[in-house]
């Protein structure tokens, strides 16, 4: 599919580098770019064979967010002005139900001026030139970490295709060579539309400073594109239920406890199992529950749990053993330093140790887990008081296939919660990084996911050698 694109929005960057201040600042676009010629380099949503109306149901005022298989493309740098070859590149999408007519929305993201509005990075952001369905526009991407600030100025190119799509490529500046948006639009009932933004930059081409920040703590720089797609999707059904108060979604005044609080796959209502397989077999699959409210230490507190969704092939009576001893985050999870059970640990808790890094600096984070409910369907968990995480909970749940032909199992594995008053100083640092709100969670649950399904299967592997030779090696009497 050949498009013309004009320039919009966006790009990456990440972490607390605490160690010296540093201040980049890349001069204003000019006002004349000519426009490009540009191949989708990946497959859109709609060509997923995924049904909109699935992912607005499992959304649920959420949204669903989908990190594909590595795959090779090439795709045009803005640089040195041609294509360029990639390898083992993963494309993200996210998806959610804003409440307004699909053409308002198309409206609101060709506007290349308003852009600013929808996201906490952007800011300066204008229209510099139009030629019927091409526009070219230009923002400074603003990141502000502790003593650092790191600005830098995109021109960009976006174009409206005649069947409703609108797509976004990077044409000069910027911080990276390569990026792209793409926005897709699926009208649903009662002037609703799952709205799909895809994206992927070349990180690799990163400036020095972004690099920096991209690499000082690496999980987080991996989850902070996909948490620049969330908030822009936010603001825009933000906006939305401004323009339209009559469409709004009615309000959860509800304020649950830290063990009614935990939103499970299972309990949506004529959830197609089947489809939820379909969809996890693209890549991996983070769903960020609509945010809640939690009566926790006298204070009421809006949380936003993150799940992580994958189906393995393997029963469900053989992964839950594994799962429900949270040793095997140590093996799969690269965030995870250690586990103590409370065999081990003698009280009611056990001790998980998490470490995010500033730079060379690593930061232990402190866990101390408490296990209810562990059935063969699920098992809740929460933190006690003093956790660096608290309140903290969560839980995992496995899902039967209904083909009694298909033994596999869709595994959950959800998280949420806050900083607790033990935190370290330099913990209690991440309060001023981007979408703290929810960034431990999401980078927590992409790891899982990410590691997760490969380790079971090898782990079960390994397993069942080891039996059949000390079954082997046993002597017949």
């Amino acid at each position: 599919m050949k498009i013309k694109l004009k320039t919009y929005q966006q790009v990456n960057g990440f972490m607390l580098f605490i160690i010296s201040a540093f201040y980049v600042s890349i001069g204003q676009a000019t006002e004349e770019y000519q426009s490009i010629e540009w191949s989708l380099p990946s497959a859109r949503f709609a060509d997923l064979d995924v049904s909109p109306q699935l992912i607005a149901q499992i959304a649920q005022g959420g949204q669903i967010i989908i990190s594909s298989k590595a795959q090779d493309f090439s795709f045009w740098n803005a640089r040195s002005k041609q294509q360029q070859d990639f390898k083992n590149k993963r494309v993200i999408y996210a998806a959610t139900v804003i409440n307004a007519p699909a053409d308002e929305i198309r409206e609101m993201v060709w506007d290349l001026g308003s852009q600013k509005d929808y996201s906490p990075l952007l800011s300066k952001t204008k229209n510099i030139s139009t030629q019927g369905d091409v526009r070219i526009g230009s923002y400074v991407q603003t990141i502000k970490l502790p003593i650092i600030k790191l600005a830098s100025t995109f021109v960009v190119q976006h174009n409206r295709l005649d069947n409703g799509d609108i797509g976004m490529v990077l044409i000069d500046q910027g911080d990276i060579e390569s990026y792209f948006q793409y926005w897709e639009f699926f009208p649903l009932a009662d002037n609703k539309t799952l709205t799909v933004l895809s994206s992927w930059q070349d990180t690799d081409s990163a400036s020095f400073m972004y690099k920096i920040l991209l690499e000082a703590e690496p999980a987080a720089g991996k989850v902070f594109p996909i948490l620049t797609l969330y908030e822009r999707l936010e603001r825009f059904k933000f906006e939305a239920s401004q323009r339209h108060p009559e469409n709004r979604d009615p309000i959860d005044d509800t304020v649950y406890d830290i063990r009614s609080i935990n939103g499970f796959i299972s309990d949506i209502e004529n959830l197609d199992i089947k489809e939820l397989k379909k969809l996890t077999l693209l890549g991996g699959v983070q769903f960020y529950q609509k945010s809640k409210k939690l009566a926790y230490g006298g204070k009421v507190e809006e949380i936003i749990q993150v799940s992580a969704i994958q189906y393995i092939p393997i029963p469900k009576k053989i992964i839950q053993p594994i799962l429900n001893d949270f040793s095997s985050l140590v093996e799969y999870n690269i965030l995870t330093d250690g586990y103590l059970p409370p065999e081990q640990t003698g009280e009611e808790w056990a001790h998980l140790q998490i470490a995010f890094s500033i730079g060379p600096i690593k930061i232990p984070v402190e866990i101390y887990p408490i296990f209810e409910d562990v059935t063969a369907d699920r098992m809740l968990f929460h933190t006690s008081e003093h956790s660096y995480m608290n309140p903290l909970f969560g839980h995992i749940e496995y899902i039967d296939m209904p083909d009694e032909n298909d033994q596999g199992t869709i595994v959950e594995l959800s998280i949420g919660g806050m900083q607790g008053e033990d935190a370290s100083f330099l913990f209690k640092m991440l309060r001023y990084v981007p979408f703290h709100e929810v960034l431990i969670a999401a980078a927590y649950a992409m790891l899982t996911v990410d590691g997760m399904g490969d380790w079971i299967v090898g782990r079960v592997a390994r397993d069942q050698q080891e039996l059949a030779l000390d079954i082997a090696s046993t002597p017949v009497l």
